[in-house]
């Protein structure tokens, strides 16, 4: 789980985090202390603003809209990899807080940011800073302005009352109406705050997709380039563009699981495999076919991605593995009975010799039958050789060298036991005992 830092008063505390959620311009992360202690760290588009301990979330506020609306994603996923560039993030004060927002932003962003604390921060001077901003914009004259300013602020609190009657004012009609007309208004790029709120909620429709890929390239904003990519990766065009900015911006392992999950939902697999393959992503090709058996039409990186996975990986899976070679191999038995082999070899070490043999028991395979005889003969004490012999093949060298220490106590002075300790050590990579049974084998042979 990823983890970092928070200060507060000069004092610093290590936390966990749970999830990210975006919604809107805001990036919201959830963490946790040793104490259980939940944290919301709150960003601007990519920028960190502050933190907030928190025991309550208000009801209409914009945290409790955020979580039941957002797009969340769990702790540890490449995205917020991506986001928490740095390992210690400070915890400021309202007041603190309300002074570089003034400093950094614009009127407009920064009540937009300061709205998004509405939990933490007394409601009603969000609201006067509302008012006051919009009536020194009417009073001058600037009534657009002054509309875009309660436009905006409606997106992060709809519920305030004075946004609400002001919208209905017969001052403003001839704006409300203009920003109906989501497409001029998109064309002009004239209040890119309240289009990013309102496309966001219409999911991004594919019409501005690559307008909002423009803008967020000509304001360098590489976060939310790579994360609306991500979650429009349909077509061609984005899978290049989102290469791009994930080597730009992953590591390989965050890489191989970013394209994992795009895998799970792009509509020509293909294309996202071939990329996984570059990037050595063979455990998500495998959970990818595991789940769609129908998509393994490339045999020989099948058998790649089950000899690249981890035994231990295999073993979790094994129904789902073994039911994907029958299927992909019904019709070529001799190609199934060595792949099984292989696989098989990787199994054993984790699963009894009943679970493989109870998934495989509508096959009738040279490998199927080893199976049977190693289970008929394993409490056979006049068996253990021939047992040692298919352990042996199989390369599960400590069973093998139990059965024919077993077969040596009984038989002292038959050199084939001996011969095959000699070769199970040696197949481990113990070159001592294995020179022990090689010297035994020739003080036998004089």
């Amino acid at each position: 789980m990823t983890t970092i830092q928070l200060m507060h008063n000069k004092k610093t505390m290590r936390v966990k985090v749970a999830k990210m959620t975006v919604y809107k311009q805001a990036k919201i992360i959830e963490a946790t202390s040793k104490k259980n202690q939940t944290y919301y760290l709150f960003f601007y588009k990519d920028r960190y603003i502050n933190a907030k301990k928190t025991t309550s979330i208000k009801l209409q506020s914009f945290l409790k809209t955020a979580l039941q609306s957002g797009i969340s994603f769990a702790g540890n996923h490449p995205l917020i990899h991506v986001l928490l560039q740095e390992d210690t993030y400070r915890l400021t004060a309202n007041n603190q807080m309300v002074q570089k927002l003034s400093n950094k932003y614009s009127e407009l962003e920064t009540l937009y940011i300061l709205a998004m604390f509405d939990n933490y921060v007394n409601n009603k001077k969000i609201t006067a800073l509302c008012k006051n901003t919009f009536y020194n914009y009417r009073r001058n004259g600037q009534l657009k302005k002054a509309f875009r300013i309660i436009a905006n602020y409606a997106q992060v609190r709809p519920h305030d009352p004075f946004v609400k009657e002001m919208l209905q004012h017969f001052d403003f009609q001839k704006y409300k109406e203009q920003y109906r007309n989501l497409d001029q208004l998109t064309k002009e790029w004239s209040d890119p705050l309240y289009l990013e709120s309102v496309y966001f909620e219409q999911h991004f429709p594919e019409s501005v997709i690559n307008t909002f890929i423009e803008q967020y390239d000509k304001e360098k904003r590489k976060f939310d380039l790579l994360l609306l990519t991500f979650i429009k990766c349909t077509s061609k065009n984005m899978v290049i563009k989102l290469e791009q900015l994930i080597t730009e911006q992953l590591d390989k392992e965050d890489q191989i699981a970013l394209w994992g999950e795009v895998l799970t939902q792009y509509p020509k697999p293909q294309e996202i495999i071939d990329i996984l393959v570059k990037v050595e992503g063979y455990s998500e090709i495998l959970h990818y076919y595991l789940h769609h058996t129908e998509a393994i039409n490339d045999r020989a990186l099948f058998e790649k991605v089950l000899t690249m996975a981890s035994s231990k990986r295999l073993a979790t899976n094994y129904r789902a593995v073994l039911h994907a070679l029958i299927y992909v191999y019904k019709n070529d038995t001799a190609q199934l009975e060595r792949t099984l082999h292989q696989t098989i070899k990787k199994l054993l070490p984790h699963l009894s010799l009943k679970e493989i043999i109870t998934e495989l028991k509508n096959t009738e395979l040279p490998i199927m039958q080893k199976l049977q005889k190693m289970d008929q003969f394993s409490d056979n004490p006049d068996k253990q050789f021939a047992l040692g012999e298919i352990y042996f093949d199989l390369e599960q060298y400590d069973q093998a060298i139990a059965c024919f220490e077993w077969e040596m106590e009984l038989s002292p002075n038959d050199p084939a036991p001996i011969q095959y300790l000699y070769k199970s050590y040696l197949a481990k990579g113990d070159q001592t005992q294995a020179n022990n049974y090689k010297q035994l084998m020739t003080n036998i042979s004089s």
